[in-house]
């Protein structure tokens, strides 16, 4: 489901939570999450990866735990991104980096570690949008890191690769190098 919701309320919302306040990877989390979904739409990604990338670590996230927006908000949430998006959002402020990365390696049915050390099951479709937002936060980012850290997790985003659809698996590709896969992401 697409919201009506306008970017610029979306925005809104997210300053009101002082997320142009919150320093993040030599930026501000505002110029962050608007970099994720400009990256996500410049992919041709669906409206509703988008605004999961527009809200991604709204609630915090193992790696940036300082979450701007309380989880009680996550009806207001859902109600601006949608349903869809906002599941998106909470899986990716849920589940471990690791279990992310795992989940390439182990395939379907995907069982993702949490940052609480539970398990949640989540569908191939979502595994394939988590992937595609954990490409995107990561390659935004990127840029602004030491050139010692840039080709972190190459192992992992290697093997997720199958996973994504072909231009997010470009972009990848491009930024570590790799060689491309020969046949397409399922």
């Amino acid at each position: 489901m697409t919201t009506t919701t306008s970017f610029e309320d979306k925005v809104a919302f997210l300053q009101q939570h002082g997320v142009d306040e919150l320093a993040h990877s030599s930026a501000d989390l505002l110029a962050h999450l608007q970099g994720v979904h400009d990256l996500l739409r410049a992919w041709g990604c669906r409206p509703q990866l988008c605004d999961a990338g527009l809200f991604h670590s709204v609630y915090g996230t193992e790696i940036f735990p300082t979450g701007a927006v309380p989880i009680e908000l996550r009806p207001v949430v859902r109600g601006l991104i949608g349903e869809d998006a906002e599941t998106l959002v909470h899986l990716f402020g849920t589940v471990s980096r690791a279990g992310i990365f795992d989940a390439a390696f182990e395939g379907a049915p995907f069982l993702l570690e949490t940052r609480t050390g539970g398990q949640v099951g989540i569908t191939d479709q979502q595994y394939t949008d988590l992937a595609v937002l954990t490409v995107a936060n990561w390659l935004e980012q990127r840029p602004r890191f030491p050139e010692s850290s840039r080709n972190s997790r190459a192992r992992e985003f290697r093997t997720m690769r199958q996973f994504l659809p072909i231009t997010p698996r470009q972009a990848l590709d491009e930024a570590y190098r790799f060689t491309p896969l020969t046949q397409p992401a399922t």
